[in-house]
C-alpha cells in the first residue's frame, strides 16, 4: 500500500511535558471514540477500524483515516499530527465515481457528468484535510491554554 500522509506542526506555548501533551491527546481520541490507543515515548498512535457503523452519531457510517499519530518533541516543544491519508481520499475518489455514474445515468451531458464530481471530489477533500487541521488545532489550543 502506498503511504500518503497529512502532516501538521504546532508550537506549544509554556513547558508542557510530554505527560500534558500524553492526556490532551488521549481526551482528543475519546472525544472521537478512537478504538486503540498506545503510548509509545513520545510517539501516541490512535487506530480505528477503517469502517464502523455507529447509530449514536448523527452519521451512522464513519470511514476512518486508518492511524493517526501524535508526535512531541519537548526540546522544541512541537506537536506533530500525521494523519494516512490514502484511504479518505480513496473513499472520495469512489463518491466522486458514484456521482458520475448517477449523473451519466440522469442526465447525459458528458461536461454536466465529469465537471460537477470532479468539483465534489475537490470540495470533500478539502473539507477532510481541514477537519483533521481542526483536531491539532483543537488540541494545541487546549494545551495552551492551560496553565
Amino acid at each position: 500500500m502506498t503511504s500518503l500522509h497529512y502532516t501538521f506542526e504546532r508550537k506549544i506555548k509554556g513547558r508542557k511535558t510530554l505527560k500534558n501533551v500524553t492526556d490532551a491527546v488521549q481526551n482528543s481520541f475519546m472525544e472521537r471514540q478512537v478504538d486503540h490507543i498506545n503510548i509509545d515515548g513520545n510517539i501516541i498512535t490512535g487506530k480505528d477500524s477503517l469502517v464502523k457503523l455507529d447509530f449514536s452519531n448523527r452519521s451512522p457510517l464513519v470511514i476512518s483515516p486508518g492511524k493517526e499519530y501524535f508526535i512531541y518533541d519537548e526540546s522544541t516543544r512541537i506537536l506533530t499530527y500525521k494523519i494516512e491519508s490514502f484511504y479518505p481520499i480513496l473513499f472520495n475518489l469512489i463518491y466522486a465515481v458514484i456521482l458520475f455514474l448517477i449523473l451519466h445515468f440522469l442526465a447525459g451531458h458528458l461536461i454536466i457528468e465529469t465537471v460537477i464530481p470532479t468539483l465534489f471530489f475537490i470540495l470533500i477533500t478539502f473539507v477532510s484535510y481541514f477537519q483533521y487541521q481542526s483536531v491539532i488545532d483543537k488540541v494545541s489550543r487546549n494545551l495552551n491554554e492551560r496553565p
